[in-house]
């Protein structure tokens, strides 16, 4: 709910400066103007290396911007090459000319585009007459004003390139697969033969009771005292005809 509110007051804000601004187009002679009034007073502010590199690549620098400024002994700190000039500004560029009342109307936590393509700033506001921009501190608000088209205020650190980009979600660079979760299976060249997952064998004798010697059933019995009989008989009989 919060974020569909900032969302909301940010493009009511917008629209609004939008509608004031462009109801009268300036011509690039006025916007030329109006760049070079805004590096006068960055200069008069003494932001002196930010109003030179503002200088280097005028023509270029969009209108409707506020700029958020690091003073000269943060931007002793900060490399830049000259070809990363325009960059560096439009990450430290909001789009639209925004005065410190218009700035203190955002709500905490609200995400304003900047004129850098995958950047964007996250305000908070304490409602104390504090805003920070991605934790940086507004420190010298106003310091342009002249103009219609640039505004610009201190800030008391460098603005770093956000993780958070346009039209994608954050991403959570320390997270990590489990290693649990799929378990490759070895290449084969690396495959070998591993003694570890062969079943023990198999011990026939701990399967197969001891063979016990067979009852014997009473038809066999049987079967055997006949035998035994005839045989007596037989030889009885022989006995008899030998003795006559």
């Amino acid at each position: 709910m919060a974020s569909i509110l900032a969302t909301t007051s940010l493009l009511i804000a917008l629209a609004m400066l939008a509608s004031n601004a462009t109801a009268a187009a300036p011509s690039p002679q006025v916007v030329g103007s109006d760049i070079a009034t805004a590096v006068q007073e960055m200069q008069r502010a003494r932001y002196f290396t930010f109003a030179m590199l503002v200088r280097m690549v005028q023509e270029k620098v969009p209108r409707n911007t506020t700029f958020l400024m690091p003073n000269d002994r943060l931007m002793s700190t900060a490399s830049i090459p000259e070809s990363q000039v325009l960059e560096f500004l439009s990450r430290h560029s909001i789009s639209a000319p925004l005065m410190f009342n218009d700035l203190m109307r955002l709500p905490n936590g609200t995400v304003v585009p900047t004129h850098h393509s995958s950047d964007v700033i996250t305000v908070t506001n304490t409602g104390h007459q504090k805003l920070y921009f991605n934790n940086i501190q507004l420190t010298s608000p106003d310091l342009c004003n002249l103009g219609n088209s640039f505004r610009c205020h201190g800030i008391d650190g460098v603005i770093k390139p956000t993780t958070t980009r346009r039209g994608k979600g954050a991403t959570c660079a320390s997270y990590a697969a489990p290693t649990s979760a799929v378990q490759q299976p070895p290449s084969a060249a690396n495959r070998s033969f591993d003694t570890s997952t062969v079943p023990s064998p198999i011990t026939v004798s701990a399967m197969i009771p001891a063979l016990e010697p067979a009852a014997e059933s009473p038809q066999s019995s049987d079967t055997s005292m006949s035998k035994i009989r005839l045989t007596w008989t037989t030889l009885l009989i022989v006995s008899m005809f030998s003795i006559f």
